[in-house]
């Protein structure tokens, strides 16, 4: 009796786990070729970001399947139960949208005659528009100054004060081709057939 209750709780949670499996990488696969194409996962740290989120929510379901759903409970407490676990999942699948989102590519900045790749979790500007931009220091004693220096003493870094950015273009800026600095590193970027397109920098 026992051996059976215990199959039936492993098949209903491998169930689960299939059903997970084939979801998250429909979503994965989506998500990645929408906001990662053409080589823009080389900006960021979404590899690490995106196995640990879709991994807890892989083995999150099945582990409560096998702990909550039982034979020996009525159906309603199993609906109730796998309402409860669909619910969870849904939330954290919802926060790691919201990791992996701020992972993309929110625009260029030139500073210091240096090109940086700045994320949505690193920006302060409310669009991302994969824009290039120069920053534009404020001269000493002008009204802008005392404002970047405010943003300095609240440890904001001159890459993410878009106050002082002054739009540019990748043709302006980069004519072929640019190397933009990443947390990951330098990463080469060109415009081909009106699209951005990045590779590793063998340097």
């Amino acid at each position: 009796m026992i051996s059976k209750i215990i199959n039936k709780k492993i098949k209903w949670s491998f169930v689960h786990f299939i059903i997970g499996f084939i979801l998250l990488n429909a979503i994965g696969f989506l998500i990645f070729t929408t906001w990662f194409d053409n080589g823009r996962y080389l900006l960021t740290d979404l590899l690490g970001v995106a196995v640990i989120i879709f991994l807890l929510d892989l083995v999150l379901g099945p582990l409560l399947s096998l702990w909550l759903l039982s034979p020996l409970k009525s159906y309603k407490e199993n609906m109730i139960n796998i309402s409860v676990i669909i619910l969870l999942q849904i939330f954290s699948l919802g926060y790691g949208l919201i990791q992996i989102d701020s992972q993309r590519l929110a625009y260029f900045i030139k500073w210091q005659g240096s090109y940086f790749a700045i994320t949505n979790g690193d920006s302060r500007k409310e669009a991302s528009n994969e824009q290039f931009y120069i920053f534009n220091e404020p001269d000493v004693g002008s009204k802008g100054r005392f404002v970047y220096e405010k943003l300095i003493q609240e440890g904001i870094s001159p890459v993410e004060m878009h106050e002082f950015f002054m739009l540019s273009s990748f043709e302006a800026e980069c004519e072929t081709m640019c190397g933009v600095i990443t947390k990951k590193g330098i990463v080469n970027v060109i415009k081909l057939e009106g699209e951005l397109r990045f590779n590793k920098s063998l340097h």
